[in-house]
């Protein structure tokens, strides 16, 4: 039994998770105002944006396995000294390569920071309690991008964006003091672990994984998933201040409806795991992000996308994140004991690897029309609902745990 109530460990993990979509969502209003500053077109810098998770999937993917190897405390202090030193750096760029750079390393500390939060989450509960527990981190951390945006605009129209990445070095000293003085610490319990090698342990523990045909499921179909509303996110400013129209004040109102839709869904998913298995919540939510997703490509291959039918749909997209993620964090986890971190790093890694990918894929396709955005979100929600029922049907019942 663990030693601290579910509730308290969620809401210091949720703090810790929210360095993630603090990183990326509150200079997203910023970007327009950065291009100037580079003197390059807005697409160059949303560049920065896929930079950023590809730098996270490579934190995630050497964390997961460190932090089994060493424990979690140590490497989310380390992830988060690369992360401070870096938001620090960052106002003092002078040309969007640079920009790239110290984003990658922001990224890399990041992402070894905010990986240990589910294998923590393992290292205490399991199955339905771990899928509850994952649930509040998701309520905890939804309040980030829903405030980040604001705050973001709030930051740029007062001090300008180069504050945006000084508040960002704050909040990660504030979380560095939480994980050093508050986070319990978890000793590790396999002696087997301790007799292999960490570099053997970086590949032969991803090779267990991967090995594990439903765990690659559920941990496909969260990447894909993911990947879809990442995909809206990366091209958010356009679709909504270059396309639609809007302001930089009212961006974050329509941004933020997005949050609201995933605020509600995971108060919803609460209430669905008092009766319903994780793996079949999680197919309805991949099912509805589908259903989403290629009715926007269809309206807007038609011309008939308008502002007050796109807002909506995006909201289902990214509000079924709330139904998908926690549930298949808990059905992977529960597959796993000896390595819980790596499982986490292998889905984090690829969460932000394939994001990053379509990502970068965006930048280049734009054509000045929402249709690459659109096509991309359909193709990763669809491709995510594929591959879970291919793979994953057959571990819902084991992932109960």
């Amino acid at each position: 039994m663990s030693a601290i109530s579910p509730g308290r460990l969620a809401i210091m993990l949720g703090t810790l998770v929210a360095l993630g979509p603090l990183a990326i969502d509150t200079y997203l209003p910023a970007l327009l105002t950065m291009a100037g500053h580079f003197d390059v077109p807005i697409h160059d810098v949303e560049i920065s944006v896929s930079v950023y998770v590809l730098g996270v999937a490579l934190g995630q993917w050497l964390g997961g396995p460190f932090s089994d190897q060493y424990g979690r405390k140590p490497v989310a202090c380390t992830g988060l000294v690369l992360f401070i030193a870096a938001s620090l750096m960052i106002p003092w760029s002078v040309t969007v390569e640079q920009l790239y750079l110290l984003r990658f390393v922001e990224a890399l500390g990041g992402g070894a920071t905010v990986v240990i939060a589910a294998a923590s989450v393992r290292d205490h509960f399991t199955g339905r309690q771990a899928a509850q527990v994952l649930t509040t981190i998701g309520l905890v951390m939804l309040l980030a991008p829903l405030l980040a945006p604001a705050i973001g605009s709030l930051l740029l129209n007062t001090l300008g964006w180069k504050s945006i990445f000084i508040m960002l070095a704050g909040y990660g000293v504030l979380v560095f003091m939480m994980v050093v003085f508050l986070l319990p610490t978890v000793r590790r319990q396999s002696a087997s672990a301790d007799r292999e090698s960490l570099l053997r342990r970086l590949f032969f523990a991803y090779g267990r994984v991967m090995r594990n045909g439903p765990a690659m499921g559920f941990i496909l179909a969260n990447a894909l998933s993911f990947t879809a509303m990442f995909t809206f996110i990366t091209d958010a400013a356009f679709l909504y201040m270059e396309h639609f129209g809007l302001s930089s004040k009212q961006f974050p109102l329509a941004f933020g409806a997005n949050v609201v839709a995933m605020l509600s869904l995971n108060r919803l998913n609460v209430l669905l795991l008092r009766r319903y298995e994780t793996a079949a919540i999680m197919k309805t939510g991949l099912l509805i992000q589908a259903v989403a997703a290629s009715s926007l490509l269809l309206l807007t291959l038609g011309g008939l996308l308008t502002l007050w039918l796109a807002i909506p749909l995006i909201m289902i997209v990214c509000g079924m994140m709330a139904l998908v993620m926690p549930n298949g964090i808990a059905s992977f986890l529960s597959l796993f004991e000896r390595d819980s971190g790596a499982a986490t790093g292998l889905n984090g890694a690829l969460q932000f690897l394939m994001a990053g990918l379509v990502g970068a894929l965006l930048g280049t396709l734009h054509d000045g029309t929402p249709i690459p955005m659109t096509a991309l979100m359909a193709g990763s929600s669809l491709l995510a609902m594929a591959l879970f029922l291919l793979l994953a049907r057959q571990g819902g019942a084991s992932a109960e745990g």
